[in-house]
């Protein structure tokens, strides 16, 4: 196991829980303030007291984004590996890519985080200042960036690829009557349990920040409501990172409603700081109707949540829950359904093709038979007006009687 030395801001929160999802033990940690030293980021001062804690295995991880003209002072400089906050959040990401998607993603998005940090080596190469690229030479590494756009490119057409097989099965969904429901939110916020809570599924859950990179899309039981789960926020995540993973954002972006979570068990800075995250990322980009959802809130009092609401004043009124315990979650279907426009009706029918048309687009409750079919079912109202209008064709509308 390498020996991790961790440089974190005095204000950072969730920098060393990150450190730690990927199951290092940390050495040493050197807090800096605020101020920013322009060769290295943090302050020379902090350089040589971070010189003085370096083993050959040594792995430094600085709670920054680094420039790569700071990158390539840190690593000459204490003469080992040295990643700023997005690398280890790619790293995280690799460590929890199981489909082919979430792999493809990690990949390009290590390769685009790689490319400036191999043009400042190439530069400095040309400079006699350094070795290379990990030993390699000048036209090695060349070589590298070059093998590195390339793949690149591929990347880019199989996510393409991908993005237009998701377009296509959205499509489809939705003329088969779907409601396509988004959960989004921040990292650990508990969206892998909403989705088992209301679908029962037996997505894997875990206490651990990015434990889904994958989506997952499961059925609200019988309703014709699809519920996606998909990769989590994280602040610090640079506009080209998410851009690498908006394949699957786009789930969200796409949905008819988004499902927008927040840890209700957090402090009301955190919840006020992840708020602020998961707008800046979503806010621009959704075409549904978004519902905040507020969870855990088994874990917050009385006066911290009332806090917490009044911060989602700008926003649709919220959804109170706890997914682990079932708490609110009749009230957030109940929501689900008044957005989605999915209403009670019933019919007294005498056609076959009608009766498909219920049994293909919408949720049976009910039916009785005598001369005729009595029908009492769920479906989304442009639906339910499509199937007036068939009947209306059938007999002039005296058949229909709206519930």
């Amino acid at each position: 196991m390498r020996s991790v030395i961790a440089v974190k801001r005095r204000d950072s929160w969730e920098f060393i829980p990150l450190i730690k999802s990927l199951g290092y033990d940390i050495a040493q940690i050197v807090e800096f303030s605020g101020e920013k030293n322009p060769k290295f980021y943090i302050g020379k001062g902090k350089v040589e007291e971070i010189k003085e804690m370096i083993s050959e295995d040594s792995l430094v991880l600085v709670d920054a984004i680094l420039k790569s003209s700071q990158w390539f002072n840190l690593e000459n400089t204490l003469g080992v590996e040295v990643k700023d906050r997005v690398g280890l959040i790619i790293d995280i990401f690799a460590d929890r890519a199981k489909s082919r998607e979430a792999m493809l993603q990690v990949d390009y998005a290590r390769l685009k985080y790689e490319i400036p940090l191999i043009r400042e080596t190439i530069h400095h190469s040309r400079l006699s200042e350094h070795a290379g690229w990990h030993g390699a030479g000048e036209y090695e590494i060349a070589d590298y960036y070059e093998m590195i756009r390339r793949r690149m490119s591929k990347i880019e057409k199989k996510l393409d690829r991908i993005k237009l097989e998701r377009e296509e099965r959205r499509k489809r969904r939705r003329k088969e009557g779907f409601v396509l429901v988004g959960i989004a939110g921040y990292t650990n916020a508990g969206k892998s349990t909403l989705l088992n809570a209301l679908t029962s599924t037996g997505r894997i859950t875990e206490e651990r920040m990015f434990s889904t990179l994958s989506t997952k899309t499961s059925r609200l039981g019988r309703e014709r409501v699809l519920i996606t789960d998909t990769v989590g926020f994280v602040e610090g995540m640079p506009p080209w990172l998410i851009r690498a993973f908006e394949p699957t954002l786009e789930e969200i972006y796409n949905a008819d409603i988004i499902l927008l979570l927040l840890d209700g068990s957090d402090s009301i800075d955190e919840f006020k700081r992840k708020l602020e995250v998961s707008q800046n990322i979503i806010e621009s980009k959704i075409h549904g109707k978004l519902i905040p959802v507020i969870n855990k809130i088994d874990k917050a009092s009385n006066e911290e949540l009332e806090q917490k609401i009044a911060m989602l004043k700008e926003l649709p009124p919220p959804e109170l829950i706890s997914a682990r315990n079932n708490l609110g979650l009749s009230e957030l279907v109940r929501r689900i359904f008044k957005e989605a426009e999915l209403e009670e009706y019933s019919l007294t029918i005498n056609d076959d093709s009608l009766l498909n048309y219920i049994r293909r687009y919408g949720k049976i409750e009910a039916i009785t038979y005598d001369e005729r079919v009595n029908v009492k079912f769920s479906m989304r109202r442009s639906f339910y007006e499509q199937l007036i209008k068939k009947l209306n064709q059938r007999s002039n509308g005296k058949e229909a009687l709206r519930g």
